[in-house]
């Protein structure tokens, strides 16, 4: 029910390895998860966040209160896309897409929401729909429902690339609802963000398993102007996973070499498109930086090419100025589909406002939970 206060009991203990305290702030006997790495999930002062969490057997949003030990239900019934949702530049608001059908705003001083855009009924929303840096513009993805299926597992989603459904790159004006189209083209689409204080620059991916795809990372202008590609696979050669750098000034992204153990931290410049290897870095699957991009919080993942099967059970945070990498803490997820979610496990972590702890994902307990790592 929203409105709903859900009393938690943290726990906190130190990592077997590393030393470092991790606090454990949602049951282990309840899915509970955090929104996608690069969307806003803390309030400017730390003090709370958004998560996903199961309490009434369905996904809804909830706010904790960190100090308080206490979650507030922030939504309501099932549907919410609760891995895209994030809060407004001024923490004053929610955004998610309920039942792939509609982007609502809550407020979270009333609970009161509103629907302020609407797919229109030949097309679903897809992904995760990133805001501009003062929370006036988004960008997302949209599929013809024609072509659209359920994403369940990762040979459908291997599987999915092959059909090359029709997708559209679309921009929404968060004030009047009113949609604009960027590109449409028959090739799956994913990953849109605005480049942070430049929202004349939107990056966005051709989707799809890492082997198939021919360029991952596109850049084009928000008038759907001078479309270009970041960077070309050369043979043997992966990106996953970019993100622009909070201050705007790089897109970084991981790169995969076969028959390689360890993958690499590339940046590049979203004006002459150089790209520049930052450091070698354990095998990570999802990284996030601070505010300019000096450190990097990354989660160790699968990763197998070749004769080479490794599983990194760590979060790493990476010293760009210094070139140092250190564990901070294991997250021994276990990277499984669960409940027909492919996301629900991955740790996805990034740091809190004040860059002293890690926010991330793991199942290592029973059911996903939020858990918080001193840096």
């Amino acid at each position: 029910m929203k409105g709903k206060i859900i009393p938690l009991s943290f726990r906190t203990r130190q990592d077997s390895i590393t030393g470092h305290d991790v606090i454990r702030m949602t049951p282990p006997h309840i899915i509970c998860h955090r929104n996608y790495f690069y969307q806003k999930c803390f309030t400017r002062d730390g003090g709370k966040l958004i998560f996903g969490g199961a309490f009434e057997g369905h996904w809804n949003y909830y706010l904790l209160d960190i100090a308080k030990q206490q979650a507030t239900q922030l939504t309501d019934g099932a549907g919410d896309n609760t891995f895209g949702g994030f809060l407004s530049a001024d923490d004053q608001s929610l955004w998610y897409v309920k039942d792939s059908h509609q982007l609502r705003r809550v407020d979270l001083a009333s609970l009161e929401e509103h629907v302020v855009y609407e797919v229109d009924n030949d097309w679903v929303a897809y992904g995760t729909w990133v805001a501009n840096s003062d929370c006036t513009r988004l960008v997302g993805i949209e599929i013809k429902k024609s072509d659209w299926q359920p994403l369940t597992d990762w040979r459908k989603f291997r599987d999915f690339y092959f059909t090359n459904p029709e997708c559209r790159l679309i921009n929404i004006d968060l004030q009047t609802g009113e949609r604009r189209v960027m590109l449409q083209e028959k090739r799956w689409l994913g990953h849109p963000i605005y480049r942070p204080f430049d929202d004349n620059t939107v990056a966005f991916c051709h989707e799809g398993p890492r082997d198939a795809i021919d360029a991952r990372m596109w850049l084009i202008n928000e008038d759907g102007s001078n479309l270009r590609k970041v960077r070309q696979h050369q043979a043997g050669e992966s990106f996953t996973h970019e993100f622009w750098v909070p201050d705007g000034s790089a897109l970084y992204y991981v790169a995969h070499k076969e028959n390689d153990p360890q993958r690499y931290l590339f940046s590049a410049d979203p004006q002459t498109l150089e790209n520049r290897q930052l450091m070698a870095i354990p095998p990570c699957s999802h990284l996030m930086s601070n505010h300019d991009g000096s450190l990097i919080v990354g989660d160790g993942a699968p990763h197998n090419t070749g004769d080479i099967s490794l599983n990194d059970p760590f979060i790493w945070v990476f010293d760009i100025n210094k070139g140092t990498q250190t564990a901070v803490c294991q997250h021994n997820t276990s990277w499984k589909v669960l409940d027909g979610d492919r996301q629900v496990t991955h740790p996805h972590p990034s740091f809190s406002p004040d860059n002293k702890w890690v926010l991330y994902t793991s199942d290592e307990e029973g059911m996903p939970a939020l858990y918080l790592c001193a840096v």
